[in-house]
């Protein structure tokens, strides 16, 4: 019966070293201008799980947080917004129509590398953003990451019902589409191989 942020702070050690601590940063700032807020982190395994667990005890071990193993859609479902690294997660999280913030974090060489050649040709990082063709999830990327613009963000989005009803049910008519089409083309490769196995 309270308020509950989801944070999937990613699948990988690397992912975890470079979001952990904001992603923490960031729910205590939530906390302070929220008290009633609660969160929950599902973790992919025993390592990240205790990896987490130690960054938490280092920088906040007062917030009321919530870790396990696994259970990724249950706390999904249960939530009312999520914070999560972009990837995979970033569609989960719309198939669940939770609206959500995403940011990601690179490798200092590797974000160099990847800005000065100009090797990113995507207008979006965030699959659910991608999907949609539009920004419904706010994204921050590298130094804007910070824990004061993401949970600004969040805030924004927990303080506005109507915003995120708008953006559930977007999240709904884009899972209504995507299964339309899966069905589409399964029906369509279906009817391909009928028909290639009659001409035999």
């Amino acid at each position: 019966n309270t308020p509950l942020m989801a944070i999937l702070p990613g699948s990988r050690m690397s992912e975890i070293s470079a979001l952990a601590e904001t992603f923490i940063l960031t729910a205590k700032a939530c906390v302070k201008k929220h008290p009633s807020i609660n969160f929950v982190v599902p973790l992919v395994n025993q390592r990240t799980y205790d990896a987490f667990a130690d960054i938490l005890k280092r920088t906040a071990p007062e917030l009321p947080i919530e870790l396990y193993i696994g259970q990724t859609r249950e706390i999904l479902a249960a939530s009312d917004l999520v914070l999560t690294a972009s990837g995979t997660a970033t569609l989960e999280a719309l198939l669940h129509k939770r609206p959500m913030v995403v940011a990601y974090k690179l490798n200092a060489l590797t974000y160099w590398l990847v800005t000065r050649f100009n090797l990113v040709k995507t207008p979006f990082i965030a699959m659910a953003n991608l999907l949609a063709g539009k920004e419904l999830a706010a994204e921050f990327l590298q130094d804007e990451a910070t824990p004061e613009s993401l949970s600004r963000a969040l805030m924004d989005l927990y303080e506005s019902p109507l915003r995120m009803e708008q953006i559930s049910q977007a999240y709904q008519e884009l899972h209504l589409k995507l299964r339309q089409d899966s069905s589409q083309k399964a029906a369509e490769a279906v009817l391909g191989l009928l028909g290639s196995i009659e001409n035999d």
